[in-house]
């Protein structure tokens, strides 16, 4: 007993609290850039018997890309990418959120890519559905609100509404003709979003891929 504590919580309630102790000494984060941030300025300020500095390794967020050359096979590319956008409803740091897809076959790409989006069911996942309900309300109400300005920035493909069921259910969303520096290609969304963009090259696509503040597996 007192080793190893479990102590679930929101961050406003438990998290300032954990991170300023003076008897805390590592701090694991993985979450959003804001409270990345403050957890490490938090974490530097020496406490009253603090007797060491703390350690923080803070995993805040990503915008992560999959670059679709003119030479790869666009089969297993359109795979790849449903896979990597939707699975957990997009809600890991590790989510194909855009496709950055060279001109020459982005026509290709594009339509192969309905037809595999339009399969995906949406449900519980007890009931082995491919996509399950988002995390939470809060959670739902962000991810319609960049479905809204995706509305705005591009042309929507697939879904862009809630799907049925009694929960938090969302359609998986692709939005195309997206510009690189749009919302949507540009903040994390966690969620079921996918923005698909035309690239002159790879060259110009992996310039495209790297325009992002973020970090981790983009």
């Amino acid at each position: 007993e007192g080793v190893l504590n479990f102590l679930p919580g929101s961050g406003g309630e438990v998290g300032d609290t954990l991170v300023g102790h003076p008897k805390s000494r590592f701090i694991a984060f993985t979450g959003s850039m804001e409270v990345g941030i403050h957890i490490n300025e938090l974490a530097a300020k020496v406490q009253p018997g603090q007797i060491w500095l703390k350690r923080v390794v803070a995993e805040m967020g990503g915008k992560d890309s999959i670059v679709v050359d003119k030479e790869t096979d666009i089969d297993e590319a359109v795979a790849g990418v449903v896979s990597a956008a939707f699975g957990y409803q997009g809600q890991k740091c590790s989510a194909c959120s855009r496709a950055i897809v060279d001109k020459k076959v982005y026509d290709k790409f594009v339509t192969k890519l309905k037809k595999e989006v339009d399969k995906i069911q949406v449900g519980p996942a007890e009931d082995n559905f491919k996509m399950g309900p988002v995390v939470s309300e809060s959670a739902m109400k962000s991810i319609v609100e960049y479905i809204e300005i995706g509305k705005k920035e591009g042309r929507l493909l697939n879904g862009g509404n809630f799907a049925e069921g009694n929960g938090y259910y969302l359609q998986p969303t692709v939005f195309v003709d997206i510009d690189p520096m749009a919302r949507i290609s540009q903040e994390e969304i966690f969620g079921p979003v996918l923005a698909v963009i035309k690239a002159e090259n790879f060259d110009h696509a992996i310039d495209i891929a790297n325009n992002t503040i973020f970090g981790l597996t983009g």
